[in-house]
């Protein structure tokens, strides 16, 4: 599946919200932008799109507020969202481009993409996350469907639900496979991981998902569990939205705090990873020819 990085800021002044048209009859949306093939840091994408705009946000990588992700044709939109706070200048979009500043109570009469909506929404706490428990049984089918109906050990929907979701956005895609594949390969804490390491330990919005992913793997690197579990973290963190050089930067932290063999050792999984995905290194020269 295909993953469309994008990064959007929500610029508010006097309780109303700036938005942008890119054409005339388009939908309303956050000024944002999609992330160039080449570049690795949102963070610093994020801070170029708003320089472009007249803005300038003096800590947009302390600005990140949450991930969302929206379906796209060939794939999903990682949809990365910032709250940038103490922001200075005159937004003024590109010739061509409408833009309007708009209240929270005006959303709902105005033609704004739906994803983009809830976003906002959700950043102010007007609403709640939608709960896309019968999404993800009718996608994990009937059969898994059954089982969580008569688990092995029993758990509540709203948990299995959540754990499900985790275990989505973390590998990027339909979670009825990996959850299989953990009843196969550990059929005894398959349920566990999901209903409460999954559920319980990721789904808290105190801490992004993007964070925690990255926490993980400072973790795993620090405690020399360089197999597939670090890996697979690794695609999670990249899935939620982090950039190779946040992970590069994680290992470097641990050099400093778990020791230089520990990085070393949990340098390879993030080359493998790396590789696979076709994210250059950053500063390594290519090969000649």
């Amino acid at each position: 599946m295909k993953q469309h990085i994008t990064m959007a800021a929500i610029l508010e002044r006097g309780g109303r919200i700036f938005l942008v048209r890119p054409q005339p009859g388009a939908p309303w949306e956050l000024p944002s932008g999609p992330l160039p093939p080449g570049v690795d840091d949102v963070d610093e994408e994020m801070d170029r799109i708003l320089q472009r705009l007249g803005v300038h946000a003096p800590a947009v990588e302390e600005d990140f507020l949450q991930t969302h992700y929206f379906p796209a044709d060939d794939g999903q939109v990682v949809y990365n969202l910032y709250a940038p706070t103490g922001w200075q200048g005159e937004p003024a979009p590109p010739p061509g481009v409408g833009s309007g500043w708009f209240t929270l109570d005006e959303l709902d009469a105005i033609d704004l993409l739906p994803g983009v909506r809830q976003a906002i929404l959700e950043a102010f706490g007007l609403v709640q996350p939608p709960d896309r428990t019968g999404e993800i049984l009718a996608a994990l089918g009937a059969e898994l469907a059954e089982a969580v109906r008569e688990p092995a050990a029993p758990a509540s929907l709203d948990s299995r639900a959540a754990g499900l979701d985790v275990l989505r956005t973390l590998g990027g895609r339909d979670p009825g496979a990996a959850f299989e594949n953990l009843r196969r390969t550990a059929p005894e804490l398959a349920d566990d991981i999901v209903d409460f390491a999954l559920a319980r330990g990721w789904s808290s919005p105190v801490l992004d998902r993007r964070t925690r992913s990255l926490l993980v793997i400072a973790m795993l690197a620090a405690q020399g569990r360089t197999g597939g579990p670090l890996r697979s973290h690794i695609e999670g963190a990249l899935n939620h939205g982090a950039s190779p050089a946040q992970v590069i930067e994680v290992l470097r932290m641990v050099a400093v705090y778990a020791g230089f063999p520990a990085a070393l050792e949990a340098w390879p999984a993030m080359e493998e990873v790396f590789a696979r995905r076709g994210i250059p290194r950053p500063g390594r020269p290519e090969a000649a020819p």
